[in-house]
C-alpha cells in the first residue's frame, strides 16, 4: 500500500485549469521528484498535499485513508520552501524550536540542538539568519520541518536559489535525511539535474497533466513524450540530425571497458560525440555518420 495515494486529483483557479486528473503512488521511503516548467501545476499540486491548497476533484490518500489535513496529518507531512521563510528577529535555535512552541513540545530545546546537529549546524545556535548563507538557512529550515517528527517531507524547489555547490551539499543532506530516518521525501522541480541526483522515481507534469511517471532511469533513459525529452535533455547542445541517428550511452559505474573504441573497430564506423554529461548518471549521445 502507497504511503500517500493521489487518485483523479483536479484543480482550478476560475477558468484556469492547473491540474488536471493527478494520479500518483508514493511508496514510503521513496525520494519522488515531480519534474515540470514553470507554471506546469507542479507547485500547487504539493500545496494540495499539504493543505495549503483546496482541490476541486479527486482525493489524496495516507496510509490508504482518506486524508481531512487534520493535526495530526500536517505532522506527519512537514514542508521546506525556497525561500527558507525563517523568522529574522530570530536566532537559528529559535527559529527551529518554533514547531516546537506550537505542538507544545516541551522537549524542544533539547530537540532543536540535535536537529541542528543533524544538519551540520550546531555551531550557529545564536547566528540570525542574516549572518548565514542560502544553504545554512534551508538547513535551518529543514531542521524547523523535522521538529514535528513528520514521516513525509516536501520540497518545492527547495535548491533553486542555491548555487551548485550548495545544491549538491543540500541533496546529500536530503539523501542522508532519507536513508537515517526512513523519511519519505517527494522533491519538486524544474531542473532534470536535481531529480536525477537523489530520486529513486519521477513524475513529469505539464500543462496540468501527469505526462510521464514511474522509476527515475526508465523514465530517464527512455523518455516517450516530447515534453520529457525537452526536460531531459534541455541543457544539452541542440543537433540538427536525425534522431534516428542518434544513440545515448550510459555509463552506471563500470568504465573500465573501451567502448566507444569497440564500437568503431567492430561496426566499422565513425562517431561523433554531441555532448557529454556527467550529472547525476553520466551519458554520452553519439551522432553515427
Amino acid at each position: 500500500m502507497a504511503l500517500i495515494e493521489i487518485k483523479n486529483l483536479s484543480k482550478s483557479y476560475g477558468d484556469n485549469l492547473v491540474l488536471q486528473n493527478i494520479n500518483l503512488k508514493i511508496e514510503k521511503g521513496d525520494i519522488y521528484g515531480i519534474l515540470g516548467l514553470s507554471g506546469a501545476g507542479k507547485s500547487t499540486l504539493v500545496r494540495c498535499v499539504n493543505g495549503l491548497e483546496k482541490y476541486d476533484d479527486g482525493e489524496i490518500l495516507y496510509n490508504g485513508i482518506k486524508v481531512n489535513f487534520d493535526r495530526e496529518y500536517r505532522k506527519k507531512v512537514s514542508m521546506i520552501f525556497q525561500s527558507f521563510n525563517l523568522l529574522q528577529q530570530r536566532n537559528v535555535l529559535k527559529n527551529v524550536e518554533l514547531t516546537g512552541e506550537i505542538l507544545k513540545d516541551k522537549g524542544k530545546n533539547f530537540k532543536a540542538k540535535e536537529l541542528l546537529k543533524l544538519v551540520g549546524l550546531e555551531d550557529k545556535l545564536k547566528s540570525y539568519p542574516s549572518e548565514l548563507s542560502g544553504g545554512q538557512c534551508q538547513r535551518v529550515a529543514i531542521a524547523r520541518a523535522l521538529m514535528s517528527n513528520p514521516e513525509v517531507l516536501l520540497c518545492d524547489e527547495a535548491t533553486s536559489a542555491l548555487d551548485p555547490d550548495t545544491t549538491n551539499s543540500i541533496l546529500d543532506l536530503l539523501k542522508k535525511l532519507n536513508e537515517e530516518l526512513g523519511l519519505t521525501i517527494i522533491i519538486i522541480s524544474h531542473q532534470m539535474s536535481i531529480i536525477e541526483k537523489i530520486c529513486n522515481k519521477v513524475a513529469i507534469i505539464n500543462d496540468s497533466k501527469i505526462e510521464e511517471d514511474g522509476n527515475l532511469y526508465d523514465v530517464f533513459l527512455s523518455p516517450k513524450t516530447k515534453i520529457a525529452r525537452k526536460l531531459i535533455y534541455s541543457n544539452h547542445v541542440n543537433t540538427k540530425l536525425n534522431e534516428e541517428k542518434m544513440i545515448k550511452l550510459i555509463f552506471n559505474g563500470e568504465i573500465n571497458k573501451p567502448i566507444i573504441a569497440n564500437i568503431i573497430q567492430n561496426c566499422n564506423i565513425s562517431l561523433s560525440i554531441v555532448y557529454a554529461d556527467s550529472q547525476g548518471s553520466p551519458g554520452f549521445s553519439f551522432s553515427l555518420c
